[in-house]
């Protein structure tokens, strides 16, 4: 018999072990989870008998995942009370599978990002050092420096201005810098290349923000920079992980030179 349940306690490693079956898919859930920031009223969990079939985190962003198909429906009801939600975000065929559903109900998205290619790395794959470029976590001192890059990166990809529409961005931003999660490449001086982990658990670290300035493109700097960045990261963590737009191909050619390699597909479909 099937079943869906609020997260408690007494499951929560149970929870953290199904995530972990799939470490890409589900790097930012079992990190919030892991972490203690999602509210065991924010998880719901789907069974399939004894056994957890899918979880799915309900905040700012939904995200679904789930062996059983069955729990899409049911995911999807429970998002009537899910008012906040910018956006459902996750494996393409758990969002296909929640939005066949929720579509009846939820305002129309205003973008849909219908391929996002997830892609992974670890040692093996990686084809720079950090000998090829001499990059740095960023440190306080840079925060107001690395804001407008970040807004603007942002900007680029959903339309909206954070500092705008998030009156935190900026301490966000320095959490994030203060964890020594953002890093850094500089060329004579200017910012040439950024990017930070956005998310972590024991088997991977997902990255995200990977952005470089404008005039300091199509020299060659991102590809050394984020070699460089992750040969440091492979220190800390066994793999790293992102997920990029299918339409975006300089970024994918990016990643693949550096040696990522292809691990599954997101969706996200954004609203207003």
């Amino acid at each position: 018999m099937s079943q869906i349940e609020q997260l408690s306690s007494a499951h929560t490693a149970e929870t953290l072990a199904y995530l972990g079956r799939r470490p890409y898919d589900n790097v930012y859930v079992q990190w919030l989870i892991a972490t203690g920031q999602a509210s065991h009223g924010s998880i719901a969990l789907w069974r399939a008998g004894a056994a957890i079939a899918g979880v799915c985190y309900y905040g700012l962003q939904i995200v679904p995942s789930a062996d059983d198909e069955a729990a899409f429906a049911t995911f999807a009801e429970r998002a009537k009370r899910a008012r906040t939600a910018r956006m459902i975000v996750g494996p393409r065929t758990a969002v296909e599978g929640f939005w066949s559903t929720a579509r009846a109900f939820m305002s129309r998205p205003s973008a849909i990002r219908t391929s996002q290619p997830v892609y992974a790395l670890d040692r093996s794959t990686l084809r720079f050092s950090r000998n090829d470029a001499e990059v740095a976590r960023v440190t306080a001192a840079e925060v107001d420096e690395i804001v407008p890059h970040s807004a603007e990166m942002i900007v680029g990809e959903v339309g909206v201005d954070p500092r705008r529409s998030n009156p935190d961005f900026r301490g966000r931003t320095a959490r994030i810098v203060a964890a020594g999660w953002w890093w850094r490449y500089r060329v004579d001086g200017q910012l040439a290349f950024m990017c930070n982990i956005g998310s972590a658990t024991p088997h991977t670290a997902q990255l995200q923000g990977v952005w470089a300035p404008p005039p300091m493109r199509h020299s060659g700097f991102a590809t050394r920079a984020l070699g460089a960045i992750c040969d440091h990261l492979l220190d800390e963590f066994p793999t790293l992980c992102l997920y990029v737009n299918g339409y975006n191909t300089s970024a994918i050619a990016l990643y693949e030179r550096v040696g990522f390699v292809r691990a599954g597909e997101f969706q996200t479909l954004l609203f207003p």
